[in-house]
């Protein structure tokens, strides 16, 4: 019998966490600012976050809630494609969960959002960056 919450397909191991988090913590390194940086499953559940020394306070609300919404929404935080105005309502609905802010992405394996990044402490820019290196991680390495 397979353990409670497994499934077929691709997975969000603690091995894909590990990597996904060093490589945002890479990128925010050589880019030289400090980040909060977050990984959520599929369901929105936190699994792993990294508050880099010199990141300010609210970041780990703010990763947390772009790598919920990536996951959520099963796209780029940037690009959910909800307008303003519900977006604004659904983050109230969401006590702040669900966020329009960049710096949020889908971790996708083998065609299946398995989870989300959320990187904040930067500007959008530097954010998407970070975000985006650690999502790139989450494929296996060849």
């Amino acid at each position: 019998m397979a353990p409670a919450g497994a499934a077929d397909g691709p997975r969000l191991t603690t091995e894909v966490v590990q990597r996904v988090i060093a490589a945002a913590v890479a990128r925010a390194g050589a880019i030289k600012v400090p980040m909060g940086i977050s990984v959520v499953d599929a369901g929105g559940n936190l699994v792993g976050f990294v508050k880099m020394e010199g990141a300010f306070v609210h970041t780990h609300h703010t990763s947390f809630a772009k790598a919920y919404t990536a996951a959520s929404v099963r796209r780029p935080t940037h690009e959910t494609g909800i307008p303003a105005p519900i977006l604004s309502e659904l983050g109230a609905v969401t006590q702040g969960r669900l966020t329009g802010l960049p710096g949020g992405y889908p971790l996708v394996l083998d065609g299946r959002v398995i989870g989300g990044i959320g990187v904040g402490g930067g500007n959008a820019e530097q954010d998407m960056d970070v975000a985006r290196a650690g999502a790139a991680a989450s494929a296996p390495p060849r």
